[in-house]
């Protein structure tokens, strides 16, 4: 769709023209979907009230090229933050904070208190880590977003005509029914993506999607804007379980402090750096039972140093 289309678009939508479908077409367009992102991560991911949202309004309409004097429909008001969005990307200059596009106030919001399963409406999955959160509209079955907090896998069902986005700091995930695993630093630094099975696509903020294919992950460096791609061997996902074959210590270690935001620390010989882990890891496993498992299995030790985990021979 070019710029002139959307622009008629928008003006459509303002006069309360368009059918059902042209507005879902309209929600769905990928510039609202990234300035929503945008917007949402500004405004530090709280939603804003119905007064908020009426003042931008009456701003942009204000600055709409079509300066008729209407009142706005009632069922307009479902689809004002996305024509909000669409008519910046035409006009320019004004931002907002925002909630999801279409939805007005009706949330859902859910805490982890410890590791846990979570089963949204769609009867997808979310294994979610301790002090992780989602939140999602109560209307999910017609708009499956979620914004994601923390860290969290997800086991997603495929329903045809309603595609599954989860939004992450400064970038979106578009889910086509599929496995993977979202990491998001404490720091706020870097994103990591892991895909076990399916098909999903990465879109970070201000950039191309990256279609991503099984057993490939993504670690997006969100300062210095780079993404770095790269397959993975020896890991798989399946019933709550992670399954490692022959997998390298200090990969292992590697992936530990990713999936716990820990820091361990190997202090080993040349000889031990070599080994390799062949196991799972349960989803509501706690890091030291973990690193039980880990040292037995290779008879190592391990302890805490400093505020620090050593793992040693």
């Amino acid at each position: 769709m070019d710029k002139v289309e959307k622009k008629s678009l928008i003006k459509s939508l303002l006069s309360g023209g368009l059918t059902k479908k042209q507005r879902r077409e309209f929600a769905d367009l990928e510039p609202v979907d990234i300035e929503i992102r945008k917007q949402w991560d500004e405004s530090g991911n709280s939603l804003v009230n119905m007064e908020i949202k009426e003042q931008i309004w009456k701003k942009v309409k204000n600055r709409c090229e079509c300066k008729k004097r209407n009142q706005v429909p009632v069922e307009l008001r479902w689809y004002l933050v996305a024509a909000s969005l669409a008519l910046l990307l035409i006009i320019g200059g004004l931002w907002m904070n925002t909630e999801e596009k279409g939805m007005q106030n009706e949330y859902v919001k859910i805490v982890a208190v410890q590791n846990e399963l979570y089963i949204l409406p769609d009867s997808s999955k979310v294994w979610m880590k301790k002090g992780s959160s989602i939140q999602y509209n109560k209307a999910f079955n017609e708009q499956r977003d979620v914004w994601l907090s923390g860290s969290s896998l997800f086991e997603v069902t495929t329903q045809n005509g309603h595609p599954f986005r989860v939004y992450i700091q400064k970038a979106m995930i578009e889910v086509k029914g599929t496995c993977f695993d979202i990491h998001q630093d404490s720091e706020m630094k870097k994103n990591e993506i892991i895909l076990y099975n399916g098909k999903i696509n990465f879109t970070p903020e201000n950039n191309e999607e990256i279609e991503m294919s099984p057993h490939q992950k993504i670690t997006h460096y969100i300062e210095k804007r780079e993404i770095l791609k790269e397959n993975i061997k020896n890991m798989d996902w399946e019933d709550g379980k992670f399954y490692f074959k022959e997998l390298p210590l200090p990969q292992l270690i590697e992936t530990i402090n990713t999936m716990y935001n820990s820091h361990i620390r190997l202090k080993v010989n040349n000889q031990v750096i070599k080994s390799a882990f062949t196991g799972n890891i349960r989803y509501e496993e706690s890091l030291e039972e973990v690193l039980h498992k880990i040292c037995y299995s290779l008879d190592l030790n391990f302890q805490n140093q400093d505020n620090e985990l050593i793992i040693y021979k």
